[in-house]
């Protein structure tokens, strides 16, 4: 069995759009039954720390993936990441176990990838300002896997810790373009096309994204659940989607009022996104999908044998 570590991962020439191109293929085969992915599993202890499962399997290709994930909020106090996580591969033929991968790389990757999907179908085409509100490792994938498919010359970035902005601000390449540290989240949203919000959970967060500051068009990937945003005031004329309505049902809150949700992503790969509604804004709101950590593990996998 293979067993690949974070820096391993890294090395291999995988490309985002490859991933999201498998994660599409994968959720076609959920409407042909030949994919399954199921909701997560959670458990929160008594101390304040969070243990999850997913799970995803697929016909084709014939494999099925298992992650699992830890994650205690005081680990910052004793010099250590704040989540850790393994994903084990399967061959779903022999059923038996190929690789054993770094969780946290996995869900970088995959989870920059499925808002990408989501945005090759909402966001304008000609999008080039993205505005990033939080600066950890889930903006700098979202970053590069936007940078694959859309003109972007212009970076703005948010983070309620302003030394994180400008380090992340410091570290992005862009020639002949523009990158820039902003003190009002208010000022980003009204100058980017894209917005990428990735506030992690913290006790006492109260919501400060107004939605209505965003341009029309424009595209919101809410990596964050949506907890940054003041979602209650929002147009009713805004396209909603959720990454997995199923999973959101088994959830203990929904992301959003579930009368609000226009699709999933399942129904927006099938269906796509309905003509005459261009000028409003479009949001995709999610906690992650297990065949997002299919997708990459196998692409991994595949390309590391």
């Amino acid at each position: 069995m293979h067993n690949l570590n974070f820096k391993e991962l890294a090395q291999l020439d995988i490309s985002y759009s490859s991933i999201t191109s498998l994660i599409k293929k994968l959720l076609l085969g959920c409407n042909k039954g030949e994919t399954v992915s199921l909701p997560k599993l959670s458990y929160s202890t008594r101390a304040g720390n969070l243990f999850q499962t997913m799970l995803a399997v697929s016909d084709t290709p014939p494999y099925a993936a298992v992650k699992a994930v830890g994650l205690s909020p005081d680990n910052s106090k004793r010099g250590l990441p704040h989540i850790g996580s393994t994903v084990t591969l399967f061959d779903s033929t022999t059923g038996l176990p190929v690789a054993l991968l770094d969780g946290n790389w996995i869900t970088a990757v995959r989870t920059a990838a499925i808002t990408l999907l989501a945005a090759q179908y909402l966001a304008p085409p000609t999008s080039r300002r993205i505005g990033l509100i939080g600066a950890g490792v889930q903006a700098r994938s979202h970053l590069a896997a936007f940078r694959e498919h859309f003109p972007i010359d212009e970076v703005r970035v948010f983070s309620r810790t302003e030394q994180s902005a400008k380090q992340l601000a410091d570290q992005i390449n862009l020639p002949a373009g523009k990158v820039c540290v902003e003190s009002d989240p208010t000022e980003l949203l009204k100058n980017s096309d894209i917005v990428i919000s990735t506030v992690p959970a913290s006790k006492g967060l109260v919501p400060f994204l107004d939605p209505n500051h965003l341009p029309v068009p424009s595209f919101a990937g809410m990596v964050d659940c949506g907890r940054s945003w003041l979602l209650n005031d929002l147009p009713t004329s805004d396209w909603v989607v959720i990454d997995d309505r199923e999973q959101d049902r088994h959830s203990d809150a929904p992301l959003i009022t579930p009368s609000r949700v226009n699709q999933d992503m399942r129904e927006l790969v099938l269906g796509g996104y309905p003509s005459g509604e261009e000028a409003i804004r479009r949001l995709f709101i999610f906690r992650g999908m297990a065949i997002g950590d299919l997708a990459a593990a196998i692409l991994a996998y595949e390309t590391s044998v």
